[in-house]
């Protein structure tokens, strides 16, 4: 009988497999064909396709060699074996589906779609537990020696550069600008996967009738409020201050409340993600 350690081990192996399929399927039906070669080690590849006729998935290979051995000794056993066969799947897959058609000719709609798959595939492949390799890795490696350099900028930084160096190589300004798009849109995607698609929205409300609002909030939409101590900078009087953390659609419900109570009450509403705890997502330990 499975472990439930066992358990997610499987479910995390499933999504980078299926991850590997939808990346290169974002290649092959969107972004090869069009010419947008949208950053990292697969976008150098396609530029190296370009001018030798090297096949993209053995690019990425190639170049990912150097990489993974590096990170072997600097990131640890587990995470490059996990990345080195996302990085091995995605590339044979690649290069196995090379033959399949173009979807559109349309250069717009396939920056869009093609970011979209390649992001779903980054994202469970994230999600999972490994990198598709590439620029992934060489960010983690330059963060171990300046860690004070956000991750995203990294990649971003990299990115650029290869989109860059591809727009120099396809003399294609606009090919470049769609290649943004696809980058744009896979980001976005990512952090759909990685961040979930239940968003909430956390509110701090100032008022002089805290106690009956958060009676209130609690009856009607049954969620747990927080006092906070705080004192009016003005008079100097002490205010209870409420934080109360509400699903996205239930925001409407919450401000409505605070209006027949005291509609000179002052809120502060953001968007906030990765909610666990009681009536949100449960928190699980990461491996």
């Amino acid at each position: 009988m499975l472990t439930l350690h066992r358990k997610k081990r499987l479910i995390n192996f499933g999504m980078v497999t299926l991850g590997c399929v939808l990346f290169a399927l974002s290649f092959d039906l969107f972004l090869d064909p069009s010419r947008i070669a949208p950053g990292g080690v697969s976008g150098l590849a396609m530029v190296v396709k370009y001018l030798t006729g090297l096949p993209i998935g053995v690019g990425i290979l190639l170049m990912n060699i150097p990489l993974q051995l590096t990170a072997f000794l600097k990131l640890g056993k587990r995470f490059i074996l996990y990345t080195a066969y996302a990085t091995a799947l995605s590339s044979i897959l690649i290069d196995l589906w090379a033959f399949l058609p173009a979807f559109t000719n349309d250069l717009l709609l396939a920056s869009i779609y093609g970011g979209l798959l390649m992001g779903a595939g980054m994202g469970m492949v994230f999600a999972g537990g490994a990198t598709t390799g590439g620029s992934d890795v060489i960010s983690r490696l330059v963060r171990l020696r300046y860690p004070h350099v956000r991750l995203g900028k990294i990649i971003l930084l990299v990115d650029c550069g290869i989109v860059a160096i591809s727009a120099t190589v396809f003399q294609d300004i606009n090919r470049a600008l769609y290649a943004a798009i696809s980058l744009y849109v896979s980001s976005l995607v990512i952090d759909m996967i990685m961040n979930g698609f239940d968003y909430a929205t956390m509110i701090y409300i100032i008022s002089d009738f805290s106690s009956e609002i958060a009676a209130k909030i609690q009856d009607k939409l049954e969620r747990g409020v927080t006092y906070l101590n705080g004192q009016g900078a003005y008079e100097g009087a002490p205010k209870k201050v409420i934080l109360c953390t509400v699903k996205r659609n239930e925001s409407a419900t919450l401000y409505n409340i605070v209006h027949e109570i005291d509609p000179n009450a002052f809120l502060i509403a953001s968007e906030a993600h990765q909610v666990f705890g009681y009536g949100f997502s449960p928190y699980q330990k990461s491996d």
